[in-house]
Protein backbone atom coordinates (compact mmCIF):
# COMPACT_ATOMS: atom_id res chain seq x y z
CA UNK A 1 0.00 0.00 0.00
CA UNK A 2 2.76 2.44 0.96
CA UNK A 3 4.71 1.58 -2.19
CA UNK A 4 1.67 2.24 -4.37
CA UNK A 5 1.00 5.58 -2.69
CA UNK A 6 4.62 6.65 -2.99
CA UNK A 7 4.67 5.74 -6.71
CA UNK A 8 1.50 7.77 -7.27
CA UNK A 9 2.98 10.69 -5.35
CA UNK A 10 6.22 10.60 -7.33
CA UNK A 11 4.34 10.49 -10.63
CA UNK A 12 2.18 13.43 -9.59
CA UNK A 13 5.04 15.69 -8.52
CA UNK A 14 7.24 14.78 -11.48
CA UNK A 15 4.76 16.12 -14.05
CA UNK A 16 5.78 19.39 -15.65
CA UNK A 17 2.77 21.69 -15.34
CA UNK A 18 2.14 24.28 -17.99
CA UNK A 19 1.81 27.92 -16.97
CA UNK A 20 -2.00 27.82 -17.06
CA UNK A 21 -2.39 24.26 -15.86
CA UNK A 22 -3.40 23.86 -12.24
CA UNK A 23 -3.00 20.65 -10.30
CA UNK A 24 -3.69 19.55 -6.77
CA UNK A 25 -1.24 21.88 -5.05
CA UNK A 26 -0.76 24.59 -7.70
CA UNK A 27 -2.53 27.91 -7.24
CA UNK A 28 -2.96 30.67 -9.76
CA UNK A 29 -2.26 34.26 -8.78
CA UNK A 30 -6.01 34.78 -8.48
CA UNK A 31 -6.30 31.85 -6.04
CA UNK A 32 -3.52 33.28 -3.85
CA UNK A 33 -5.10 36.74 -3.83
CA UNK A 34 -8.49 35.27 -2.88
CA UNK A 35 -6.93 33.29 -0.03
CA UNK A 36 -5.06 36.34 1.25
CA UNK A 37 -8.22 38.47 1.13
CA UNK A 38 -10.13 35.81 3.04
CA UNK A 39 -7.39 35.59 5.69
CA UNK A 40 -7.40 39.37 6.12
CA UNK A 41 -11.19 39.36 6.44
CA UNK A 42 -11.10 36.64 9.09
CA UNK A 43 -8.38 38.50 11.00
CA UNK A 44 -10.46 41.69 10.94
CA UNK A 45 -13.52 39.80 12.22
CA UNK A 46 -11.48 38.20 15.01
CA UNK A 47 -10.05 41.58 16.02
CA UNK A 48 -13.52 43.13 16.02
CA UNK A 49 -14.95 40.35 18.18
CA UNK A 50 -12.04 40.73 20.64
CA UNK A 51 -12.67 44.48 20.86
CA UNK A 52 -16.39 43.92 21.44
CA UNK A 53 -15.66 41.37 24.15
CA UNK A 54 -13.20 43.69 25.92
CA UNK A 55 -15.58 46.63 25.68
CA UNK A 56 -18.62 44.94 27.13
CA UNK A 57 -17.10 42.07 29.09
CA UNK A 58 -19.19 39.18 30.28
CA UNK A 59 -21.17 41.20 32.82
CA UNK A 60 -19.88 39.17 35.75
CA UNK A 61 -17.96 40.06 38.87
CA UNK A 62 -14.21 40.01 38.55
CA UNK A 63 -11.83 38.58 41.16
CA UNK A 64 -10.74 41.97 42.49
CA UNK A 65 -14.31 42.84 43.39
CA UNK A 66 -14.73 39.57 45.27
CA UNK A 67 -11.51 40.07 47.22
CA UNK A 68 -12.54 43.57 48.30
CA UNK A 69 -16.08 42.54 49.23
CA UNK A 70 -16.81 42.88 52.96
CA UNK A 71 -18.69 39.84 54.31
CA UNK A 72 -19.14 41.22 57.84
CA UNK A 73 -22.54 42.86 57.47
Amino acid sequence: MALTLSKLFMRTISQNPNENQTGISLWTLEDVEKAQAKQKELAMEAEQSREDEEEYGDGGIDDDMLVDFDLDV
